[in-house]
């Protein structure tokens, strides 16, 4: 689409910040045109592999073509000049983002894949102020309440705290750290809030990670981040509640009201887990492509020596390793049909359970798990180069091997949570993090 494109937000909406203006460079590119032109970065983002890793994140000339064709508005409401595709374009999105280079993919997606909660569940006029400030980027890296407290002052909040494993902070606008309330009169089980931080109010550690600092996933920007005595006001501050139960409220939150649009519940739990499971989808289709090049290229180590595509010694496990990461794509795409029909039937008036939202993550855990056995065939049978520094084959086996030490990747937890929502239990690991029923729906 033209440079030219800069559009009032009050023009083309109706409505909104008369003063604003968002321009985004992609601005109606459909969906299949808009994961083309992430498909087309490719050859760049596999070349920036090793910078990325060196950087912690993927490097500058990348981050700039994102921009060009304003990649970072996928899920941004129309009401701001964004895309406001649906979560199948997006996870699409992240897999093939993600096939470039899985770090990369990392970090973009949790850098982007959290505006459906800033757009669900901030007022309008913090809304106004997020999405046109930085021209309308509104890159957050959410985190769950591991690292710091919240205190109620007059006018908001003040947040205090460390967080590591701030996954997408490479270029991050804004910081939202799940912190526990504390103060006088706080009391009974923890009550968490999500502030919304600037970017500037943060001491970001650029050294917490990459160039080496993990096994695998160097690029994924997962920085430790520092808030110091920060004042949050009040419309910048959310219940975590709203997070995982917003779904349980026919008033919806702030965002389905302003955007007519049941993404914008800005529901978390399933979600969180698709997020995690595109990125080790395209990881296992980008060590299946690292695997075909071995099979073309390479000959056998016996005779009659052809190449490696023509044995029936590595036409099983590659056709092994395309079975399961064909699995594992539909198994996403399968979550983000299901996933969609929840938001629609949420407006028809049949609430969307924390429970049900937690049952869907199955999908997503399978998926990840069908992706990680694609990886491991890939790596196990590509030959001991796989093994040799700068392989790709093992920098991809590096990053499955990563993503499987995150708690989310910790299948038999899962398997005993989705075990108790089936059978009517309750589900611990649903509410630990301030999702019980026993709190308040969320005033959103």
């Amino acid at each position: 689409m033209g440079d030219a494109i800069v559009t009032t937000l009050a023009s083309r909406m109706g409505k909104g910040p008369d003063a604003a203006l968002v321009r985004n460079p992609g601005a109606g590119l459909s969906a299949d045109e808009f994961i083309e032109k992430i498909i087309a970065l490719r050859p760049m983002i596999r070349d920036q592999q090793e910078a990325a890793d060196a950087n912690g994140g993927y490097v500058k000339e990348v981050h700039e073509a994102l921009l060009g064709f304003g990649a970072y508005f996928a899920l941004n409401p129309k009401r701001y000049n964004g895309h406001e595709f649906d979560l199948s374009t997006f996870l699409r999105t992240s897999i093939e983002m993600s096939r470039s280079d899985p770090g990369s993919g990392w970090c973009y997606t949790f850098a982007t894949g959290h505006v459906p909660m800033i757009a669900g569940h901030f007022p309008v006029e913090a809304q106004d102020e997020i999405f046109t400030r930085n021209n309308g980027l509104a890159l957050a890296p959410l985190r769950a309440p591991t690292g710091g407290t919240i205190r109620k002052v007059d006018g908001g909040y003040i947040c205090d705290g460390t967080w590591d494993w701030g996954s997408g902070m490479s270029y991050a606008t804004h910081v939202m750290p799940t912190a526990r309330l504390i103060g006088d009169g706080v009391s009974g089980p923890p009550v968490f809030l999500v502030p919304l931080i600037p970017i500037e109010e943060v001491e970001v550690l650029w050294d917490s990670w990459g160039n080496g600092k993990s096994m695998g996933l160097n690029a994924s920007g997962s920085h430790t981040f520092v808030v110091k005595n920060v004042f949050v006001p009040e419309n910048m501050c959310s219940p975590f509640l709203a997070f995982q139960r917003s779904g349980e409220n026919p008033e919806g939150t702030y965002g389905t009201r302003l955007h007519g649009n049941p993404l914008y519940l800005g529901l978390t739990t399933s979600y969180f887990t698709s997020t995690i499971a595109s990125v080790m989808v395209g990881c296992a289709w980008a060590a299946l492509d690292e695997f075909e090049h071995v099979l073309r290229t390479k000959k056998t180590i016996n005779p009659p020596f052809n190449y490696r595509m023509h044995s029936a010694d590595y036409q099983q496990p590659f056709g092994d390793a395309l079975m399961y990461a064909k699995a594992a794509d539909a198994c996403i795409m399968e979550y983000a049909r299901q996933y969609q029909r929840k938001l629609n039937d949420w407006q028809k008036g049949i609430l969307f359970t924390a429970e049900d939202d937690f049952a869907l993550g199955a999908l997503c855990t399978n998926a990840a798990r069908l992706a990680v056995k694609s990886v491991e065939i890939a790596f196990y049978a590509g030959g001991s180069s796989s093994a040799m520094k700068g392989g790709r084959l093992g920098r991809y086996f590096r990053d499955m091997a990563t993503y499987r030490t995150h708690p989310i990747a910790q299948y038999h937890t899962a398997a005993i949570g989705f075990a108790q929502g089936y059978l009517g239990l309750p589900v611990p690991l649903l509410e630990a993090v301030g999702g019980s029923r026993s709190g308040a729906h969320p005033k959103t």
